[in-house]
């Protein structure tokens, strides 16, 4: 009786049928039928009651039809309506692109429900594309840095060391790939800081570490310091040509320093030769630079000049080089109003060529 209304009535026994086995709780045990639309099966499973086909069509001894949806829990007091979950993944079998292996939720339909890409070090980077992947990393536009270490910083300059081109010593930004993170040229003299003796003062090169990129000419402490020699004929006062530049430097500075009021030209020489002789040479020489500058505009009222001969060596006059060094020109400030602050002498700028 019951299959015969069911046979009638096939498009609409479903409807009915479900909610009142909802409802009540009861369980079918099983039931089948076939008409042009619908088909119930019902099967236990775990205590619970699954509807396995609700509607499709029937061919080839083979059911093809909407399937998968519980409906009745252990007890039946609270029934359910949830679509199944074969491996309990929390994504409905029906959207399921692994239904068997349990996974997470995705918005890739082929990815929906399947397990998570493997992250051996867990940076959330998947292995696949982790060229670090047994190393916690971060992510990088760069395949080959991908979920790799970030680089560090050895110098702590805030250049990593990956992009730092003096890694182990502390420097500055620079567009040029060869200087970014070396120290910089503070004073614009081509020698970078760390090899530069005078970092904030221009200068030349110089064999001597401790005057290289330094001026020409400093004022340091009570001394006008000159990184070069003046140049005299042998046995004479009088000046060589090459050391013209390095005058001009020296009343630069005069010039610069008007707080500097007394300066004393010392002349000095080896012990060749008689030391009266020698004085006397050393005091020609001082005069000869004396009036050198006071040509380059230097007031000779701040200017004296004095002869020591051999007296002050500085070398040993046993060796060439000893007695090169002890045949100089120093210049001793003797006189120094230090209420006066340098005035730099503006360089004037050369006329366009036509």
């Amino acid at each position: 009786m019951l299959l015969t209304m069911l046979s009638r009535y096939a498009p609409y026994a479903i409807f009915l049928l479900l909610p009142a086995c909802v409802s009540t709780g009861k369980a079918i045990q099983y039931a089948s039928f076939r008409s042009n639309c619908d088909k119930v099966e019902e099967v236990h499973q775990d205590g619970h009651n699954a509807v396995l086909s609700v509607c499709g069509v029937y061919e080839d001894w083979h059911w093809h039809g909407f399937n998968g949806w519980e409906y009745g829990g252990p007890s039946a007091e609270q029934p359910l309506l949830t679509p199944m979950d074969a491996d309990a993944d929390g994504v409905p079998d029906t959207a399921d692109a692994c239904p068997t292996v349990a996974g997470i939720a995705s918005l890739d339909p082929t990815k929906n429900g399947c397990p998570p890409p493997a992250d051996a070090d867990a940076d959330g980077i998947p292995d696949g594309a982790d060229a670090c992947p047994q190393q916690w990393g971060v992510a990088n536009e760069d395949p080959k840095k991908n979920g790799c270490p970030p680089p560090g910083d050895s110098d702590g300059d805030g250049i990593t060391d990956d992009v730092d081109a003096c890694p182990q010593v502390r420097g500055i930004a620079s567009p040029d790939p060869k200087k970014n993170g070396c120290p910089g040229d503070t004073d614009g003299d081509g020698f970078d800081d760390p090899v530069d003796a005078c970092p904030n003062e221009a200068g030349k090169a110089d064999p001597d570490p401790t005057k290289n990129g330094c001026p020409a000419v400093q004022v340091k402490g009570d001394q006008i310091v000159i990184n070069d020699r003046i140049e005299f004929a042998t046995g004479k006062a009088e000046i060589k040509p090459v050391s013209n530049q390095l005058l001009d430097d020296l009343a630069k500075i005069m010039k610069d320093h008007p707080e500097i009021k007394k300066v004393e030209i010392q002349g000095h020489t080896d012990n060749q030769g008689p030391a009266v002789l020698n004085r006397m040479l050393s005091r020609r020489r001082a005069k000869s630079v004396m009036k050198a500058l006071e040509t380059r505009g230097v007031n000779a009222n701040r200017m004296t000049a004095k002869g020591f001969g051999p007296d002050q060596a500085v070398a040993s006059n046993d060796t060439p080089e000893g007695r090169q060094a002890n045949r100089r020109v120093q210049f001793q400030i003797t006189d120094r109003d230090k209420a006066v602050p340098p005035t730099p002498t503006p360089t004037p700028t050369p006329a366009p060529t036509p």
